[in-house]
């Protein structure tokens, strides 16, 4: 399932500070990591208006501010990043590549498809963003505060999709770790065939409350991975499964494009 991972990176972001997190998951898992630097057209338009301006961090003067010192800020903050990215690799002897575009980060990945695995670093308690529903590749979320993945947990509550598990099952299978199903106890019933046909009877765990702080509860203290669709999201206004959902608690998440069976 994993055979590159590429990073949008907001160079007007903090994202800079998990430049190390990014490379280790990378290396860890055995792929190469491309790094899409995104320069926010609507920062650099906010220098063409005749009243922008900017506040020094050191002496607290304001000053005006343009659109091409916007864009000097931001290649100086580029060229560390791709500094400090090419020292990381060099270490942990991965194999990767950059490029620079310039637009929206949401807009750029939902548009995007293909094989490879889209990266998003989430900083600790933001909400989780809906235009994540349509993505149209697979879609990796690290929390703020990650760790190795030792353990895969999917989220089933479809009964049609055997896809999922049999992803699920093969990523396991290729990095050793244990998997677990978390499944509605409402639904447990009409699951249950699926599930022993997939040799996942004792793997499942039946789950009362159906809601992303329960699948975290479920997850116990281990530096779990939850596997699970990004139409998922859709189901935010009429489901309280993510109703109000934040990143808190979340080490990672791998939300997968609608399977060839859901509308």
């Amino acid at each position: 399932m994993m055979r590159r991972l590429v990073w949008y990176l907001e160079l007007s972001g903090r994202e800079l500070e998990q430049l190390e997190a990014v490379v280790d998951f990378a290396a860890g898992q055995g792929v190469s990591l491309r790094t899409v630097f995104v320069e926010d057209e609507y920062l650099l338009r906010c220098g063409e208006l005749p009243c922008s301006r900017e506040i020094s961090l050191l002496t607290g003067k304001v000053r005006p501010l343009s659109s091409a010192q916007l864009a000097w800020q931001l290649q100086r903050r580029r060229e560390r990043a791709e500094q400090r990215l090419a020292a990381l690799a060099r270490q942990r002897a991965l194999e990767w590549s950059r490029e620079v575009t310039r637009g929206r980060r949401e807009q750029l990945l939902s548009a995007a498809s293909g094989d490879d695995m889209a990266v998003l670093m989430l900083s600790a308690g933001e909400p989780l963003p809906v235009w994540l529903s349509g993505v149209q590749r697979p879609v990796l979320l690290l929390g703020a505060h990650f760790r190795p993945l030792n353990q895969l947990l999917v989220v089933l509550d479809d009964i049609s999709d055997t896809g999922l598990l049999e992803q699920g099952q093969a990523l396991a299978g290729r990095s050793g770790w244990p998997l677990w199903v978390l499944v509605p106890a409402a639904k447990m019933d009409e699951l249950a065939p699926l599930l022993a046909n997939k040799g996942l009877e004792e793997a499942v765990l039946p789950l009362r409350h159906w809601s992303l702080a329960a699948w975290l509860t479920a997850a116990t203290d281990r530096a779990s991975l939850l596997l699970t669709r990004a139409s998922l999201l859709l189901t935010r206004a009429s489901s309280p499964a993510l109703a109000n959902a934040s990143s808190t608690g979340i080490n990672a998440m791998l939300l997968l494009p609608a399977s060839p069976s859901q509308p």
